[in-house]
């Protein structure tokens, strides 16, 4: 039950981040009179409610009882960053681009890893998302390097790419919760076919061993006698064998 709330959490937050990319890139790209300054508030603000749902969540969940459990210091962390960013959004904005790459190349990362994870489950698709997934790394990169000339076509260029990002990302965190889910799904059923092969082949052994063999029966009941009783009967029938010979030679002289 821990496991499947993790791996939700890990959806839903690895969905908000790229909902969050989706949001700055529609902003940058379609919504002019949004100042650089005004998104790195937003952004800012969106990590520091992301900090306090941390925090919150660590204490409903009771994660003091749980080893490795660093929800509450990752919070803190989180409400940190963001304020410090609202601080000094100003200097931020300066650098704001350059921070998207940043983010992006963090986000390519998490993908590949996405893609490895589809490889190693026998998925056909891994390799569409690996190709993607370098592509937006090389993409990523070049956000960082900076080597255009023009500003607005540089600003353009990494909304652009983090759109894109943020879209591929959504598909391929639901893509990979349901092939992870198929994966398992499949492993237990295959586990479960294992255990009634051998459950079977355990029957059809004791079904065998419990079969009495031909004849069986008459052993067992020559070898179950003493050794005395067997002498008695031996006698006892060489007696009557002899008396009836008797009888017959009686019969003969008459």
């Amino acid at each position: 039950m821990d496991e499947k709330k993790k791996s939700l959490f890990s959806t839903v937050v690895v969905s908000s981040v790229a909902a969050v990319f989706i949001a700055v890139a529609v902003l940058v790209l379609f919504v002019p009179r949004v100042e650089v300054k005004d998104i790195c508030y937003f952004i800012c603000g969106c990590v520091v409610i992301f900090g306090i749902y941390m925090i919150v969540r660590y204490f409903m969940t009771a994660g003091y009882e749980k080893l490795n459990e660093y929800g509450f210091s990752e919070g803190v962390l989180f409400v940190l960053l963001g304020i410090c960013g609202l601080v000094s959004a100003e200097r931020i904005a300066a650098s704001f681009l350059t921070a998207l790459g940043l983010l992006l190349l963090l986000s390519g990362v998490i993908k590949l890893q996405y893609a490895l994870d589809l490889k190693c489950m026998g998925d056909k698709a891994w390799a569409g998302f690996f190709v993607v997934t370098v592509i937006l790394l090389g993409c990523s990169i070049s956000v960082i390097l900076n080597p255009f000339e023009d500003m607005g076509f540089y600003q353009n260029y990494t909304a652009y790419i983090l759109l894109v990002d943020g879209i591929v990302e959504i598909v391929t965190i639901f893509y990979l919760n349901f092939r992870t889910k198929a994966y398992r799904q499949g492993r237990g059923m295959g586990r479960e076919g294992e255990q009634q092969e051998v459950y079977e082949l355990k029957n059809q052994e004791g079904g065998m061993a419990a079969q009495p063999e031909p004849n069986a029966g008459a052993y067992d009941a020559d070898f179950s006698k003493n050794p005395q009783e067997k002498n008695m009967e031996d006698k006892q029938e060489e007696n009557a064998e002899f008396y009836k010979e008797i009888g017959q030679g009686g019969q003969q002289g008459e």
